[in-house]
Order: structure tokens, then sequence, then C-alpha cells
């Protein structure tokens, strides 16, 4: 049976106005490339909230761990999620969202429900929800989940120099964004309804949190991996928007920001009530790169019950990135996003 996805998330948070409060926006439009902080874990993708909640606006806290592994016949995501203020069992959401797709179908499963016990971890990536974990271990990353005799473990290595950003993105809002693993290799053993199957393929880590009045938050996002190493876009924000896009492999971290960057939406959609762009143009340059590049919708898939419930988009990307006169070709598949204020069924 499928869930509706992550319904609930999207009730707590309500649209009070409030005043800027300048502590918890001390890290503006401030760019960073990973500094490990201890001699084995990466801090950055610890959790966050415990610095922040004090903060007047501490019912639009969200923070979450997402992951992916994906090939061109199937696909794995995860995402451990907490939404409002965790110190208020009753003003707070937290819990595992797991999706596994195939071409034709996809599985979803939740765990979610009032009181849950989990911890998080505020020295390295260690998350433990119900049971369930997503944590670092010996420069890997691993999801441990189980729910109705359903079992999944997977593991993630990555190939490629994680990095970060928090900016303000309008009034007293802000995000927080780092890719722990940009690009990467992964595995993952499913056993479902009595068979074990193994999804292998690309894998990609990111760790997302802030102050934000849902609804009013606009993004796009989208990575897909070349040549050994991938090319991520991620642009966020109300009034102004902020981000870019992004060259990662082992050694580079190469990045156009928005406003040298453009984003054309040539085509859109109507997909289960929600307007979302099957075809878009990305293309800018800065310094040393440019790049020209095209995301078509290859397949989506539905999150919910039956044809009722929230697209998940899966693209192909194409065109033409040069870094310092070298020319690589892009032909890949991956996943993409776009989140706006647009009204179901409004055109």
């Amino acid at each position: 049976m499928k869930y509706i996805y992550l319904l609930l998330i999207f009730i707590i948070i309500s649209n009070a106005p409030a005043n800027l409060n300048k502590n918890q926006t001390h890290f503006e439009n401030f760019n960073y490339e990973v500094e490990i902080k201890n001699n084995i874990y990466d801090v950055n993708d610890s959790a966050h909230f415990k610095y922040y909640e004090n903060s007047s606006h501490i019912l639009h806290w969200y923070e979450w761990w997402y992951a992916n592994i994906k090939n061109e016949e199937k696909s794995i995501i995860t995402m451990f999620f907490t939404f409002g203020n965790l110190n208020n069992p009753l003003m707070s959401i937290v819990g595992v969202f797991v999706a596994i797709f195939d071409r034709n179908d996809s599985i979803e499963m939740i765990t979610c429900y009032p009181f849950i016990e989990y911890n998080l971890d505020y020295e390295k990536c260690n998350v433990s929800i119900a049971g369930n974990k997503f944590y670092e271990e010996n420069g890997k990353f691993v999801i441990e989940y189980e729910k109705s005799g359903t079992k999944i473990l997977m593991n993630m290595s990555s190939h490629g120099k994680p990095f970060g950003s928090v900016t303000s993105t309008g009034e007293w809002q802000w995000a927080g964004w780092y890719v722990a693993v940009p690009y990467g290799k992964g595995r993952a053993i499913v056993n479902y309804n009595g068979e074990e199957y193994e999804i292998k393929g690309n894998a990609y880590h990111d760790h997302n949190w802030g102050i934000s009045r849902k609804r009013h938050f606009i993004w796009d996002w989208g990575e897909f991996a070349i040549d050994n190493g991938t090319i991520i876009y991620g642009v966020a924000g109300e009034d102004e928007m902020k981000g870019g896009i992004h060259f990662v492999n082992k050694t580079k971290h190469i990045f156009v920001p928005y406003g040298k960057l453009k984003i054309d939406y040539i085509e859109w959609r109507r997909i289960s009530g929600f307007k979302k762009p099957t075809k878009l143009r990305l293309y800018g340059k800065n310094e040393n790169i440019s790049i020209d590049m095209y995301v078509e919708m290859d397949r989506t898939y539905i999150i919910g019950y039956k044809n009722i419930g929230k697209p998940y988009l899966f693209g192909r990307a194409y065109g033409i990135l040069n870094i310092n006169g070298k020319i690589i070709s892009i032909d890949s598949k991956g996943f993409y996003e776009h989140h706006g204020n647009i009204k179901i069924f409004s055109q």
C-alpha cells in the first residue's frame, strides 16, 4: 500500500509574521568548503537544532538527511526528517520516509507517529528514529531501515568534495544546505515481501536545515553524474533567489552563482494536480567555467495513493560543460525537483 508523501509535515507550520533575529542569520551568504573538525567525522553533517532552539521562529524549523542510490532500472531514496519545535513533541514531527522506484511502479514506506523515539548527534551524522539509523562510519554512510517485515540496508561512499552554504532567504528566514556526498557509489540490499534484491549505482547524500515558512519557500534542485563527478544545481528563496550550479569531483568544486546562471522553463505539465517543469535549460558562465544544459523529464513517480500524491521527477540532462577550455559532454539521468508557491489546479 502506498502512503501520502509526508502529508503531516506540511500541516504543522503556520505562517505567523515575526521580526528578524540577527543572531540566527549570522551565516548569511556564507559559502564554505568542508572543514573536518576532528580526525574521524565530518561535523558539518551533524544535527543543528540545539543551536537555534531558542529562536522565536522555532516552529518553522526543518532539518532532514536525504540520500539516494540510482541506476537506469531501479532507485531508492530515504529521508530522515524533523520539523517544528523539537523540544515540544506536540509541536513537532519526526520520522523516516523511504521510496523504491522501478520503471513502472514505486513502493513507499513512512515511519512517523506522535511521541516517536529519536536521537540526534551534534558531532557527526548519526540519526536514530524509531530504531532506524542514518550514520557515518569509517568514511562511509550507512542507512538501516525496517518496517512490517521489510528490511533495507544502504551503504554509500563519497568520491567528490563536500560543500555547503547557509544563506538568508527572505525576512527572518534562512536555509542551510550541506552536500556530504555530491557524487559517490552506493549499494542497497532490500528485503521486501519475502524476496531480496540489490540496487547498485550512483549515490548522493545531502543535509538541509533552517527556518522557513513552508509553501512560501521556492526552490529548484537536481543532480546528474558526469565524467567521474557530478553536476548539482540548487536555487532557493522567497523574494530573491539564491544558489547556483556546481561541478564537483574528487579534486574540484567549481560554482556558477545564480544571476550568472540562468534558468529557462521551456515546457510545463500538470502532474497529479502539481505544475511541474518537464523541460528546462540552465546556462551561464563564471570565470573558468561555462555550462549550457537541458533537463527533460524521463519519467515521474507519484508518491501517494494510486495517481494521487506528490510527483517525484526523474530526468535526462544533456549539453556541454566547459572547464578551462576542456569540453565535457553531459548526458546523464538523475532526480530533479521544482517546488514553488503554485496553487494546485491554478494556471
